[in-house]
């Protein structure tokens, strides 16, 4: 017998799914169109009816007591009245390592569904020098339900060589009963998706950003100069300057964008502070300026573009493919001082007579192109199988591996499994063609 109003813990996709399919599939997989929709209903309604009658026997301060791990989100009438119950600092501890605890019992009851999983890798250093290294987990079951979660922090307090890491990796991977034949890959700092960040660096971007730099932590690094730039750009409607963070992807670009997009402003402020720029004087430092703004934006697009949840390989090599063919392009634009796709070069082309720098902006695409083509290089060896892998129906069975020419062209002249994929995302043709392809 099942219990109706069983709850979970962790409200997150893949556990809601596999308690409605282990709970109550055989159960509601009758009910179809309308009949499930007032099925819905009619449970939805009894379960306002069972919690107003619980809310009306429990005082107010028990039930703040009850709600207080989500007190805003469950109930926000009550947030004063949440403010009131003693959260001491070894409730809040406990009530975390409960949470902890929950998410590390169901990912151990995970183990023995998935198929395979990945971990990535971040190493940091907390308040105290201690080097932490968070391990998260990225699973597949026999099913094709995918998830993540914060598989282990691992503490070192010694040095923190390739050797100590793995074995804080080893030790997580031997706590949660994972067993090493699934573990399909490791993302770190050299992962594909951060090798886009990689990619920018070897930019010699230093000459501009350096001396942009330099003036934002001039007008940011004092209370004073911040406070009136602020109150400045602020009476003309203008948001203030970022700081720049080399560790974060996006930084340098929306840095130098903010830059460009005040440069009037700036140099207003900075000879009021008798503190002037002179690189605002050099046209060939404010072209390189122009420049690097479009080409970290374009980077900035890809790294975006990268993130996120539900991508998949092809998706991901697809946009790098994109990306290196737009280097392309770029260069046989600019070669003809065609700004289509670099706006604030066009908006400086206006403003000065100094001729754009072809041959530099020539130079930083194609090292730009070479170090993707070098970093991605492996993706380029399978992309056969990439092809294969995003769409059976066109690929050419001479280019396919002998042993698996035969199934293809079962598949190619299946119209049921072609239909189904037509009609379907990539995962979700995946999950109703299990056995059959």
């Amino acid at each position: 017998m099942f219990n109706l109003y069983e709850t979970i813990a962790v409200l997150k996709e893949y556990s809601i799914k596999r308690h409605y399919k282990s709970k109550h599939l055989q159960n509601y997989s009758k009910y179809t169109g309308s009949l499930r929709t007032e099925q819905f209903e009619a449970l939805k309604r009894g379960l306002k009816s069972q919690q107003s009658l619980f809310t009306k026997a429990n005082t107010e301060q028990e039930s703040a007591t009850r709600a207080s791990f989500l007190a805003e989100e469950i109930c926000p009438e009550k947030v004063n009245l949440f403010k009131s119950v003693s959260l001491s600092a070894k409730t809040v501890a406990r009530r975390v390592q409960d949470i902890a605890e929950n998410i590390s019992s169901q990912l151990s009851d995970k183990n023995g569904h998935h198929g395979w999983f990945s971990l990535a890798l971040d190493e940091s250093t907390d308040v105290s020098d201690t080097a932490q290294v968070l391990i998260f987990i990225r699973g597949v079951d026999k099913s094709y339900e995918v998830y993540e979660e914060l598989l282990d922090i691992d503490s070192i307090h010694g040095t923190t060589t390739g050797a100590d890491i793995f074995k804080g990796v080893e030790n997580a991977i031997n706590k949660k009963n994972l067993r090493w034949r699934n573990l399909k890959s490791i993302t770190t700092d050299g992962g594909k998706n951060i090798c886009v960040s990689l990619c920018g660096k070897c930019l010699n971007v230093s000459e501009v950003l350096k001396p942009v730099i330099s003036v934002v932590n001039f007008i940011r690094s004092t209370g004073l100069n911040h406070r009136q730039f602020r109150e400045f750009i602020e009476e003309i409607g203008e948001n203030d300057l970022p700081y720049h963070t080399a560790v974060r992807w996006l930084s340098c670009g929306k840095v130098l964008k903010r830059f460009f997009e005040l440069l009037a402003e700036i140099e207003f402020f900075l000879n009021e502070k008798q503190c002037p720029f002179a690189d605002l004087e050099n046209s060939e430092w404010m072209w390189k300026l122009a420049f690097h703004v479009n080409l970290t934006n374009h980077m900035n697009e890809l790294n975006l573009r990268l993130q996120g949840e539900n991508q998949f390989l092809p998706d991901l090599y697809t946009n790098i493919k994109s990306f290196r063919q737009k280097i392309i392009l770029f260069q046989s634009q600019l070669r003809k001082k065609c700004f289509t796709h670099f706006k604030t070069c066009e908006i400086f082309s206006h403003t000065t007579e100094t001729e754009f720098p072809v041959n530099f902006a020539i130079e930083t695409l194609s090292a730009l192109k070479i170090n993707f083509d070098t970093r991605f290089s492996d993706f380029d060896v399978i992309a056969n199988e990439i092809k294969l892998f995003q769409n059976h129906f066109d690929s050419d069975i001479e280019t396919l591996a002998p042993e698996v020419q035969m199934e293809i062209i079962d598949l190619q002249r299946s119209d049921m499994i072609k239909n189904k994929y037509q009609n379907s995302s990539l995962l979700e043709f995946y999950k109703s063609s299990t056995g059959t392809i």
